[in-house]
């Protein structure tokens, strides 16, 4: 890990120092009336050691971490390190002022009786020091740790929001596989276009290069390809009428959101009567905001068929993994139509404004 203070901080860390070095010498000249050139070189040389050592006890903390070797281990290999290196500190520092003030009995006297504070002030610097360190450590770490965690958090809603955009019906590859095969004997130039219609379709929605998100007259090109596919499976009992308002056709929305809503309404309304099935589409723009109401007929007192339910569960997912919010799908059932309405956030709106937009 890089040295919190090898920046901008080493002013801060020096600046504290300078404070330090000055009321050193305060004290020494002014209560121990020591003359001020003693009293510098006592403070420079004492206080530089201590802030060389204040720096490489960065590197001790690495090694000494109450998470892995337990508190108590911690606390006594730093008890340790700070009485040998303090001790050693001012037993280098009271050798070079000893030698430069030799002459002097009087200062050499008061460097021998103080030593012991000197000692017992060395702890206590070090020991802010220390705990500073411990506090930077900790706050790198825990940002290291929000970080991995977003990441994750990124990649599984990412890998989530992928399954459920492949999560189409196969039944609905396979049947219009098995469309192609019986046209290609009756009606070969139909199957050929419907060939055609299907791999446009495949391409666009399950190719590497789609994007997660469109705008809504992209989206609609998309599904117009995915109902014209099924307009030659079922052809004339399948009807689709759209009421597109232009202003949002630049509005955007999630890459194929619509096309498990199609699916359920021809799975309910065609698999379940005999007669036209209308689907009706309508997008409207709510408070700045895209709305799409996706409806079917359907017989309410027909029994219905059994299903999972995957295809609303896709959609409600993929839109609250996407813009965090609940509630953006809502279901209106009547006697004879179905409806599914969408409501599409184009920017950041409360859950108090989703609910008055149902």
């Amino acid at each position: 890990m890089k040295h919190p203070l090898v920046n901008k901080n080493i002013f801060i860390y020096l600046l504290a120092w300078v404070i330090v070095a000055l009321t050193h010498i305060s004290i020494l000249h002014f209560h121990y009336e020591i003359g001020w050139l003693q009293a510098f070189l006592d403070s420079a040389v004492f206080n530089l050691l201590m802030a060389a050592l204040g720096l490489s006890y960065w590197y001790v903390i690495q090694f000494v971490s109450p998470a892995q070797q337990g508190l108590a281990t911690s606390i006594v290999s730093i008890a340790l390190s700070l009485l040998i290196s303090l001790s050693l500190i001012d037993y280098i520092a009271f050798l070079i002022i000893s030698q430069i003030f030799s002459d002097d009995q009087v200062y050499i006297d008061l460097l021998s009786g103080t030593m012991p504070w000197r000692l017992l002030v060395g702890i206590l610097y070090l020991l802010i020091i220390i705990m500073v360190y411990y506090l930077l450590k900790y706050n790198t770490d825990l940002n290291e740790r929000e970080q991995r965690e977003s990441e994750m958090r990124d990649l599984l809603k990412h890998s989530e929001l992928e399954m459920l955009k492949f999560q189409i019906n196969p039944h609905f590859i396979f049947n219009s596989l098995n469309s192609v095969s019986s046209l290609t004997i009756t009606e070969p130039e139909i199957a050929r276009d419907m060939v055609i219609k299907l791999s446009d379709f495949l391409r666009s929605s399950l190719g590497r290069d789609a994007p997660e998100s469109h705008n809504l007259k992209e989206e609609l090109l998309q599904m117009n390809l995915y109902l014209d596919i099924e307009k030659i499976r079922f052809g004339d009992r399948l009807c689709i009428k759209n009421e597109i308002d232009s202003q949002c056709e630049n509005m955007t929305l999630p890459n194929m959101i619509l096309q498990p809503l199609y699916e359920n309404a021809i799975k309910y309304g065609i698999y379940e009567q005999l007669e036209e099935v209308t689907i009706h589409t309508k997008c409207t723009c709510d408070d700045g905001n895209l709305k799409i109401a996706i409806s079917n007929s359907y017989d309410s007192e027909s029994v219905p068929l059994k299903g999972k339910g995957i295809g609303l569960r896709n959609v409600r997912n993929r839109l609250e993994l996407i813009y965090g919010i609940p509630g953006l799908v809502t279901i209106q059932k009547e006697r004879r139509r179905f409806t599914v309405i969408l409501l599409i956030p184009q920017n950041l709106i409360t859950n108090d404004q989703v609910a008055r937009n149902r």
